[in-house]
C-alpha cells in the first residue's frame, strides 16, 4: 500500500476498501505529465486574472479550490487514462492561481497609495514568480511540522481530497457529492442571482447596540463545519461569542471605543491565542 493510501486509511478518509478501487499512479511518469502541467498552467493564468478583477471589486479573495479539483477531474478523465495524482498536480497548480492573486491584490494598491503610481509589469512578474518560489519552498519546509507532527486540520484539503475519492470510487458517495453540489450551486443562485434568499439574517436592533449576532446563509460554511468536527467548531462558536456578545458590546458602548477599533483587538487577541496556544 502507498503511503498516500496509509495515510487515508490511518486519517480515516477512506476505508480499505475504497482505497483498493482509487486510481494512484504505479510510477513518477505517471504524475507529472505534460497534460497536467499545461491544464494547470492555463487554468491557473484565468484564476489569477479573475481572482485579482474579484479581490480588487470586493476586497475579498475567492478560494475556488473545489471548483478546479472537479473540472481537472472532469478534463484528464475525459483525456483517459488519469490517476488521482496527475490530477492532484493539475488542480493544485491551477488553485495556485487564487493564492497569487491574493499576494497581487493586497499589495499592489498598498504600492499606489505610498506613491508609486507606475509600477512596472516586468517587476510586477518577477516579483510574482520570486514570491510563488519563496511560498513553495516555506510550504515544504513546514509540511512536517504542521501536517505530520501536529495534524493541523486543513478542511479545504480535506475536501478536495473526499471530492477525488468520491469521483474516483463512485457509487453511492459520488451521487451525494454532485447532488449536494447541485442544491448549492441552485441555493446561491437564488440568493446572488435573484436576491431571493438573504445572505445574512441579522437582529437590526441588536445591531443598533453594537450586537452584531445573525446566521449566514452560506453552504460552503456548513460543508466545512461538518469536515472539521465538532471541536474546531466549538472552538470558533466560543471565540464568536467572546468577541462578539462581550468584548465588542462593552468596548463600544461602555467604553466608548469605535466599532473598528474593537473588530481590531478581538482579531489581534485571536491570533494572539492562536500563537501563544502554539508556542504553550
Amino acid at each position: 500500500m502507498a503511503i498516500e493510501e496509509r495515510v487515508a486509511v490511518k486519517e480515516g478518509f477512506a476505508t480499505p476498501e475504497e482505497v483498493q478501487k482509487m486510481s494512484y499512479a504505479k510510477s513518477e511518469k505517471e504524475i507529472l505529465r505534460v497534460r497536467a502541467l499545461i491544464i494547470a498552467a492555463i487554468g491557473s493564468a484565468i484564476l489569477t486574472a479573475s481572482s485579482i478583477y474579484v479581490a480588487l471589486r470586493m476586497g475579498a479573495l475567492p478560494w475556488p479550490t473545489i471548483f478546479v479539483v472537479l473540472l481537472s477531474m472532469s478534463i484528464l478523465k475525459a483525456l483517459g487514462n488519469t490517476n488521482l495524482n496527475e490530477i492532484n498536480v493539475a488542480h493544485t497548480g491551477m488553485s495556485a492561481g487564487a493564492l497569487l492573486a491574493g499576494g497581487l491584490a493586497f499589495t499592489i494598491p498598498a504600492l499606489w497609495m505610498l506613491g508609486y503610481t507606475e509600477v512596472p509589469m516586468v517587476q510586477i512578474f518577477l516579483i510574482s514568480i520570486g514570491a510563488a518560489i519563496l511560498g513553495t519552498l516555506i510550504t515544504a519546509l513546514i509540511r512536517d511540522a504542521m501536517i505530520i507532527r501536529l495534524k493541523l486540520p486543513y478542511p479545504i484539503g480535506t475536501a478536495a481530497f473526499l471530492t477525488l475519492k468520491a469521483g474516483d470510487v463512485g457509487g453511492k458517495k459520488r451521487n451525494t457529492l454532485f447532488a449536494s453540489l447541485s442544491i448549492s450551486a441552485i441555493f446561491v443562485a437564488i440568493r446572488d442571482w435573484f436576491g431571493k434568499i438573504p445572505a445574512l439574517i441579522q437582529s437590526s436592533t441588536l445591531a443598533a447596540k453594537n450586537i452584531f449576532v445573525g446566521i449566514g446563509l452560506y453552504p460552503m460554511a456548513a460543508g466545512i463545519g461538518y469536515i472539521i468536527g465538532p471541536l474546531y467548531i466549538g472552538t470558533w462558536t466560543l471565540g464568536s461569542i467572546l468577541s462578539y456578545l462581550i468584548i465588542i458590546p462593552i468596548a463600544t458602548n461602555i467604553l466608548g471605543y469605535s466599532v473598528d477599533a474593537s473588530l481590531a483587538f478581538t482579531r489581534s487577541l485571536g491570533i494572539g491565542m492562536i500563537i501563544g496556544g502554539e508556542l504553550a
